[in-house]
């Protein structure tokens, strides 16, 4: 899908939302920005975080989870790791009882390869962007 503008990144984001799950795990893929940390906004506000969302590059990892939220999230961004098996030292696994929405997920390696949803962004030359989402999850 083409993805005009950061209004509509932002619905993206809202409606991927409304379909999540506990335990869920969402990759966003795609270069420097491209729009993954508005994405990721606009998911950790639907899912009830009322304060502001910043990107975790220099943190590597933002817990919400406040009253009112309907899941708690973990946001990583893994840009900064040096070696894929640093991912096994966050513990990011360690509880699935919450979303985990994961930037530069490659930097992750083979342990991120089983996403429910993996989304992949891509700046196209007019300022929009084509997204791909693939979801993985098998729902009866």
């Amino acid at each position: 899908m083409i993805i005009p503008d950061e209004a509509h990144m932002h619905d993206l984001g809202v409606q991927l939302a409304h379909g999540l799950a506990s335990g869920e795990i969402v990759t966003l893929s795609g270069p420097l920005g491209a729009g993954k940390t508005v994405l990721a906004r606009a998911i950790i506000g639907e899912l009830g975080f009322t304060g502001d969302v910043s990107s975790p590059t220099f943190a590597i990892i933002h817990e919400y989870d406040e009253p009112g939220m309907r899941l708690p999230v973990v946001h990583a961004d893994l840009y900064r790791l040096d070696d894929p098996e640093e991912i096994e030292e966050l513990g990011l696994f360690d509880n699935r009882d919450r979303v985990l929405l994961v930037e530069w997920p490659g930097m992750g390696g083979a342990a991120l390869q089983g996403a429910d949803l993996e989304i992949v962004i891509d700046p196209l030359p007019d300022g929009s962007r084509s997204v791909e989402v693939k979801d993985k999850r098998k729902r009866i």
